[in-house]
């Protein structure tokens, strides 16, 4: 994490209680990300180097009543170099 979004981090423990300030549940959108609710100012901050990632707890999948398919990588840090 940046630094910003260093003040915000749950401390390591991977369990923030969806508060969306620790990035354990982040996925990363291939397709689809229309479909998603708009990222809030917290989330952005966090993943502002990730575009194309979103925290799974913050989220919402059809927002707005949109229908569609849509492909996510989950654990995408486990597949960066």
């Amino acid at each position: 994490n940046d630094k910003f979004a260093q003040r915000f981090d749950s401390g390591g423990s991977g369990d923030c209680g969806s508060d969306g300030t620790c990035a354990t549940c982040v996925v990363a959108v291939s397709s689809g990300q229309d479909l998603l609710s708009p990222a809030g100012q917290q989330e952005k901050q966090i993943l502002s180097k990730r575009p194309r990632w979103r925290m799974a707890c913050k989220a919402v999948v059809g927002y707005g009543m949109r229908e569609g398919e849509m492909t996510v990588q989950v654990s995408p840090r486990q597949w960066e170099e």
